[in-house]
């Protein structure tokens, strides 16, 4: 009886220890902590804030009202922090003025982005998650390497993700990625180039305003190990953790997507992928009316 009071004890403790040193965003005893805690910032108070950085800093143009929707995205995906949302909108831009080939004419009419995106490049799943994020996926061994490049598969993402982040929900909760590697070729590993890949990376991971959440590789060959370990030192630390490796086991994937979500490709219960809906509903956003 008395082990099970001292044990009780010690549980109260380290329950109000837990519960005082929480980062609520508050200080709770002013002057008691050496590392003092900012406020979080709630939708409102984030974007007053956001539009006051944006005209000190050469954006006024995105500080007006018609702006709204598009710096919440940069909000969203830095977590209503306003000075990071700063810091990415202007990697945003930057990133689209070095590469500015790179972004001509994107959109879902191009004939090579059409041709990359009925290959799947991205796959996008009508089903979310559990915890409500978009679903993409990709057979790499899809990709037909005399028809389209590595970038057309980055510019067709893009598209993508930009028409994707247009909805709240997707804008809070981001997405996952499902990369199958099965039957991909060491031919077609010799058109990806580490320096170009390291580019693209950098560019979804600090430029672009969309909450990636996880990237799942399965049946990666020996050469994909080789190739991310080139690539992976020029990732934060925080984006290395999203990689997740699955190898062969497509058991250890459905621990984190149930088979009720997933197309049949993949192990699931739903029927084979049809990039033609994808691209459908694509075209039709794009001249506003269903297709």
């Amino acid at each position: 009886m008395l082990i099970k009071m001292a044990e009780y004890a010690e549980y109260r403790q380290k329950t109000l220890d837990n519960v005082l040193n929480f980062n609520y965003g508050i200080e709770l005893f002013p002057g008691s902590s050496q590392n003092p805690v900012i406020k979080k910032n709630t939708r409102e108070e984030a974007l007053i804030k956001l539009k006051k950085l944006l005209r000190s800093n050469g954006f006024a143009f995105l500080a007006e009202n018609n702006k709204e929707g598009f710096i919440m995205m940069f909000l969203y995906a830095r977590k209503m922090n306003e000075r990071n949302a700063l810091i990415l909108i202007q990697n945003y831009y930057q990133f689209r003025k070095e590469h500015d080939l790179w972004f001509r004419r994107l959109e879902p009419f191009d004939p090579k982005i059409q041709m990359a995106i009925q290959d799947g490049f991205p796959s996008v799943l009508s089903n979310l998650d559990r915890r409500s994020r978009r679903v993409l996926f990709m057979v790499c061994s899809q990709w037909n390497i005399e028809r389209y490049c590595l970038l057309t598969i980055y510019r067709a993402i893009l598209v993508s993700l930009e028409h994707l982040i247009q909805d709240v929900n997707t804008q809070y909760n981001g997405f996952v990625f499902i990369v199958d590697w099965t039957n991909f070729t060491a031919r077609q590993t010799m058109n990806i180039s580490p320096r170009l890949l390291h580019v693209m990376l950098q560019g979804l991971q600090d430029c672009f305003p969309a909450k990636i959440k996880a990237v799942h590789f399965i049946n990666q060959p020996w050469y994909i190990d080789g190739l991310m370990s080139v690539v992976k030192p020029f990732l934060k630390e925080k984006t290395k953790n999203k990689i997740i490796l699955h190898g062969l086991n497509l058991n250890t994937l459905h621990e984190y997507f149930p088979r009720d979500v997933l197309p049949s490709e993949l192990g699931g219960e739903q029927p084979p992928y049809d990039s033609r809906i994808w691209l459908k509903s694509l075209l039709g956003s794009s001249l506003g009316v269903d297709l």
